[in-house]
């Protein structure tokens, strides 16, 4: 893969096969290794949402991108069985894939996941070894509340999809004593579908544990942050956290 490209692959798992998008930074590397999660997308969108956030991580810290589509997502397929067990497997899958490469640093993981994405990540971040950081976009971390509180119909049917009386959701908190990783946590204020409330009980609960942490919250903008909003948070977070493989130019 030349310095510089973008490559889609398709890689089989024991469920079927996933896609995911290979972002590669100019220069030799070894690179650390970035993987994206993108989120929900009623047009089947996946891996191709959270490029222009690789390629901003690979611009301006030469960080190298892995974007995934998660199942039910671009090229994804899965055959039946447990969502979140295929989930995991997509995943973990192709970042073992990348760490294989000679011009990754195996050792250098960080994680960015936006909306459902962010909801995956916080789901696997205590499987996923070497993750030195993990930047976490509008996304929920205690599902049962989130469906009690969200005023979105919208949110509320993907959800809870078949109608259930008391549908089975995930709270995550309780998996935050074991994180190792630095956490920045990105929220809007004015999100109609996750309430800032989600952001504020992932940074409470990482502050009753001790963990290194950082909540931003934009006060003028919803669910959808754009990647230049975000940028020097994420940029001055990634730095602060060993994310910078860029060699410095010689005066």
């Amino acid at each position: 893969m030349s310095e510089g490209a973008t490559a889609r692959f398709v890689y089989p798992i024991s469920l079927g096969k996933a896609e995911a998008y290979l972002v590669r930074p100019h220069g030799p590397g070894p690179f650390p290794l970035m993987l994206l999660l993108h989120g929900h997308s009623w047009a089947g969108l996946g891996a191709k949402r959270v490029l222009p956030a690789a390629d901003l991580f690979a611009r301006e810290l030469c960080v190298a991108g892995l974007a995934v589509s998660l199942p039910g997502y671009g090229d994804t397929e899965v055959d039946v069985g447990p969502l979140e067990e295929a989930t995991r497997q997509v995943v973990l899958d192709a970042i073992a894939t990348a760490k294989k490469l000679p011009w990754i640093d195996a050792k250098r993981l960080y994680v960015y996941g936006f909306s459902r994405g962010a909801v995956v990540a916080a789901a696997l971040i205590n499987q996923m070894d070497g993750v030195k950081g993990a930047l976490l976009q509008s996304g929920a971390y205690d599902l049962p509340r989130l469906y009690r509180d969200t005023s979105s119909f919208w949110m509320r049917q993907l959800l809870n999809p078949n109608g259930e009386a008391e549908p089975k959701l995930q709270n995550l908190l309780p998996e935050v004593s074991s994180w190792q990783a630095s956490t920045l946590i990105l929220h809007g204020a004015r999100d109609p579908f996750v309430p800032v409330s989600q952001a504020r009980l992932l940074r409470d609960r990482l502050k009753s544990f001790a963990k290194p942490h950082r909540l931003v919250l934009f006060p003028n903008h919803g669910h959808w942050l754009p990647v230049h909003e975000i940028k020097d948070q994420a940029v001055q977070f990634l730095k602060e956290n060993g994310g910078n493989a860029c060699v410095a130019s010689d005066p």
